[in-house]
């Protein structure tokens, strides 16, 4: 068992040891290309190093036993298309300079990416890749595969622009290279896709490269022939074996003016990493079935990078393709990279000759591949699964890198991720809830006759209860929303708008208020604004400054509080002030006319209570109703900090613990009477004495009850009503 085991693992590691191999070759053959080409035996050397050290650091440390760190083809596109501009940029600089301003790229880039990789995860900053809109992630992605695409096409014509490599297409010695390069990538794609087989990548490398050879043999031509026809890469005699950039000559040789002028281009790469990696983690999540942190991977990440930086290395992150193979072919812990790691560092110490050996065609086949597929999967077959529009943002992208360069791609990518934001974000409901007093009511029980007249004319109170973040995207849902309360045949006398559950506001939302009081004025409509925030409070400050006089709005300390103090002003209009008319006008009118109501107050006990005073503490037990003849109680509960909440208030009328009463135990909350009050007590004794004496006299208690309760019941059924319609 434990010899298959390892067998398994030496066999992914060859697998993968030769795919990297094959790929360090040409994303170095794709930078080191033209005038650059003297850097191609230490561009391949610093690949390679780079894939061993991310292979080796991943594996170690990764909380994902199997996974591969590589470097990524999305990022050498962007490094190819910085690099291109940098030595387009340096036409009289010396072999040196230009090598070792490149290095400098790669360095910088690959050091920036893995600090940002690292704060990313250290601060758990990973989420907020995830702000980027799809498509536009899309769009680089795809964007990164057309520069792989451009740069294949580059280092075969060693023409900088679109139209000059289209002209030199018609020239043989181009067109020997491009055909075999076009049929490699075709086939490479095929069997990538025609079959799961994880051999057939490197046997159809290895068996381009045998008739590639068996040509050159059969034609007898020598090895210095095919470098002279550009069949073959030209590595300087002095790059033999393991050849790295010094840092010292990086540092002093690199015409760091340069390196500065092309940071836009670079700066996308941390970006594009950390999509990617957050991309791949997320798959590798889906196709394991387990958990995967991504900020721990994105720290691991990070250090991998910077490690690599320092070298002058390129960047990576895990693979999510070799990754998965490894599971495929039964390795589920830490030697998969470490075997990866092991057989490209066998090849370190002929890196160069095995660079000089491969033929240009696979390498840059190899680049128009891995970009074609980028830009297949990214611009294409994500048709299927974006909606129209963002699949023409991801589309404009890459058209745009293509016609106006990378950075003109970046800016536009940007444009739109800061566009689609504010549209969708706009579109998100900021009107949480719009009712009238008939449906929200504070938690103030009143009378029976208090409630019928809020029944009767609950539309004159209309609320609308706000979320989110308000700024200029969304503020015209709330004019929108005010225009329809005030917009009706009976507008209302009062509007309450509710900012709980607001995170915060722009000047831009502050205007659009300004213009909402101006509209309620002209209504005259008042305005009562909760809770008292310093946002709320500057709006206000702000309204009136704007229209130079006061205006109708006062500001409560919450939802509960602003509707009790509406309501109260609708009652008082309606002449009830809530003032204590006795005991007897109270059961009138919630029973109406009755002769017996007088022997139901004489049974009922008469308690005269002072402000603060408590009525009812919370674990008695719950044997006596009360009826609230006049004054006021507050019923409220005590949190485990200590912290005194209420639930609720009473004013002269209500009915106090009659749902204790009905199911028994003992009473959850404290009554704290809050105005001098006066309070008739019905105990359970005497309700039961009654119901075995006096028959009717028992009927008429329990109807007092049960109407308090039917009200209650239909204010709650309209409430869900609300929320559900």
């Amino acid at each position: 068992m434990a010899i298959r085991k390892y067998l398994h693992s030496i066999m992914f590691g060859l697998i993968a040891g030769i795919d990297s191999l094959g790929t360090s070759v040409a994303f170095a053959a794709l930078i080191f290309s033209g005038t650059l080409a003297t850097g191609f035996g230490k561009g391949v050397s610093v690949m390679l190093v780079s894939c061993v050290i991310l292979a080796m650091y991943v594996a170690w440390r990764s909380g994902h036993r199997a996974s591969l760190a590589q470097v990524q083809e999305t990022n050498i596109g962007i490094l190819a298309a910085a690099v291109s501009a940098a030595a387009a940029s340096m036409a009289g600089a010396t072999d040196a300079a230009r090598i070792s301003t490149v290095f400098a790229i790669l360095a910088i880039s690959t050091i920036g990416t893995g600090a940002l990789c690292y704060l990313s995860g250290r601060f758990r900053f990973g989420v907020l890749i995830r702000f980027l809109p799809y498509s536009v992630i899309a769009g680089f992605l795809a964007g990164s595969g057309w520069l792989l695409i451009d740069g294949a096409l580059m280092m075969i014509s060693n023409e900088a622009s679109l139209a000059d490599i289209a002209r030199s297409t018609v020239e043989p010695a181009i067109l020997a290279v491009l055909i075999p390069a076009i049929v490699f990538a075709l086939a490479m794609s095929a069997g990538l896709r025609l079959t799961a087989n994880p051999a057939v990548a490197p046997a159809i490398t290895l068996l381009s490269i045998g008739l590639f050879y068996g040509i050159v043999f059969s034609g007898s031509l020598s090895f210095e022939e095919a470098r002279h026809l550009h069949w073959l890469p030209e590595v300087p005699p002095d790059q033999a074996g393991l050849s790295l950039p010094s840092p010292l000559s990086v540092l002093t040789q690199a015409d760091w003016r340069v390196v500065v002028h092309i940071l836009p281009i670079i700066a996308a790469i941390p970006l594009i990493t950390i999509a990617g990696l957050l991309l791949n983690t997320s798959g590798l999540e889906a196709a394991t079935g387990r958990d995967i942190d991504a900020n721990t991977e994105l720290k691991i990440a990070g250090q991998a990078n910077l490690a690599v930086g320092v070298l002058g290395g390129a960047p990576g992150f895990t693979g999510l393709g070799m990754t998965l193979l490894a599971g495929r072919l039964g390795v589920r812990d830490r030697s998969a990279g470490l075997a990866a790691a092991l057989v490209l560092a066998l090849a370190l110490p002929f890196a160069t000759e095995l660079a000089s050996a491969i033929p240009l065609f696979v390498a840059a086949g190899l680049m128009l591949m891995l970009g074609g597929e980028l830009v297949y999967d990214w611009a294409i077959a994500s048709r299927r699964a974006l909606p129209t529009l963002e699949w023409a943002v991801a589309l404009a992208i890459v058209v745009s890198m293509m016609v106006f360069g990378f950075v003109t791609g970046i800016a536009l990518g940007l444009i739109f991720a800061i566009a689609t934001f504010v549209y969708n974000y706009a579109r998100l409901p900021v009107v949480r809830l719009e009712a009238s007093s008939r449906e929200r009511r504070s938690r103030t029980d009143r009378s029976s006759t208090a409630n019928h007249i809020l029944d009767a004319n609950g539309h004159l109170i209309q609320i609308i209860e706000l979320q989110g973040y308000l700024f200029f995207g969304t503020v015209e849902q709330i004019v929108r929303a005010v225009q329809r309360r005030i917009g009706k045949e009976a507008p209302p006398r009062c509007l309450i708008m509710d900012f709980r559950s607001v995170s915060g506001m722009d000047s831009a939302a502050m205007a659009g208020f300004v213009k909402i009081f101006n509209m309620l004025a002209s209504a005259n409509v008042s305005v009562v604004l909760s809770p008292s925030t310093p946002d709320v409070r500057e709006l206000v400050e702000r309204a009136r400054e704007a229209r130079g006089r006061a205006i109708s709005a006062t500001i409560e300390a919450d939802l509960d509080h602003a509707l009790e103090v509406a309501e109260d002003e609708l009652l008082a209009a309606h002449g009830d002030t809530g003032q204590s008319i006795g005991i007897a006008a109270h059961l009138v009118r919630e029973l109406g006319p009755h002769p017996r109501l007088p022997a139901l107050i004489s049974v009922m006990r008469r308690i005269e209570m002072k402000a603060e005073e408590t009525l009812i503490s919370a674990g008695d037990e719950a044997s006596d109703v009360f009826v609230l003849a006049s004054g006021r109680v507050k019923v409220q509960v005590t949190l485990a900090n200590g912290r005194k909440l209420r639930l609720r208030s009473m004013t002269a009328g209500a009915i106090l613990g009659e749902v204790a009463f009905y199911l028994g135990g003992k009473r959850t909350a404290d009554v704290i009477v809050e105005e001098d009050a006066v309070l008739f007590c019905l105990t359970g004794e005497t309700l039961k004495r009654l119901e075995t004496d006096d028959a009717e006299l028992a009927v008429l208690a329990h109807r007092l009850f049960a109407a308090t309760l039917a009200e209650r019941l239909a204010l709650a059924n309209r409430l869900v009503q609300l929320a559900y319609a």
